[in-house]
């Protein structure tokens, strides 16, 4: 009788994504703790992190993530920027929904609205955390400090789906991502109640 090969178990080296993730929730928390435009920086994340899933949708990769982190955290960076400048338009959080749209687009055009199931999570996620973005820019700073929280913590919700049903992104992005979002939320709220 031959012994068949056990499904091996994740294992410490298979969680760095939890460690990466723990270093950046303590810079954001210390971010947090510091500065008192806490939602004008943190409320447009909540879309930046909706970018990232419909990027990597559109590529139809997986592993785009990571560089859609990359490519997207430039972007907010640079709106932020442009916003303290002041030769930005519009707030960074309207500028970051707003370039949901044309990600939303892309895939649209790259015809990735198969499975439609899929498809169908990608623009309700690019909705609600489009909406709840704006909500950010559009309340007094304590409530869209909250508000960021909140959203914050929905995306946490949103990575744990992924990663149990491992599409759109890689798992070890939705790893990454979850452990950020809960933190960063929990600290976002606890600042907006105290």
């Amino acid at each position: 009788m031959t012994e068949q090969p056990s499904a091996r178990r994740p294992g410490l080296a298979d969680r760095w994504p939890i460690a990466v993730a723990l270093v950046v929730v303590v810079g954001a928390a210390t971010v947090i703790a510091v500065v008192n435009e806490r939602a004008e920086l943190f409320g447009p994340a909540v879309a930046t992190m909706a970018g990232i899933y419909l990027m990597a949708y559109a590529l139809g990769r997986p592993g785009t993530a990571w560089l859609a982190f990359v490519v997207l955290s430039a972007v907010v960076a640079g709106l932020h920027l442009l916003a303290r400048l002041r030769t930005l338009p519009v707030d960074p959080a309207v500028g970051m929904t707003l370039l949901l749209v044309p990600l939303w687009v892309w895939a649209v055009a790259r015809r990735r609205l198969s499975p439609t199931r899929t498809f169908s999570v990608q623009t309700a996620g690019m909705l609600v955390f489009g909406a709840i973005t704006l909500l950010t820019a559009a309340t007094q700073p304590r409530v869209g400090t909250a508000v960021a929280g909140v959203g914050f913590l929905a995306h946490g919700i949103w990575d744990a789906y992924h990663y149990r049903v491992n599409l759109v992104v890689t798992r070890s992005w939705a790893q990454f991502c979850a452990v950020v979002d809960v933190g960063v939320g929990i600290a976002l709220i606890i600042a907006a109640i105290g």
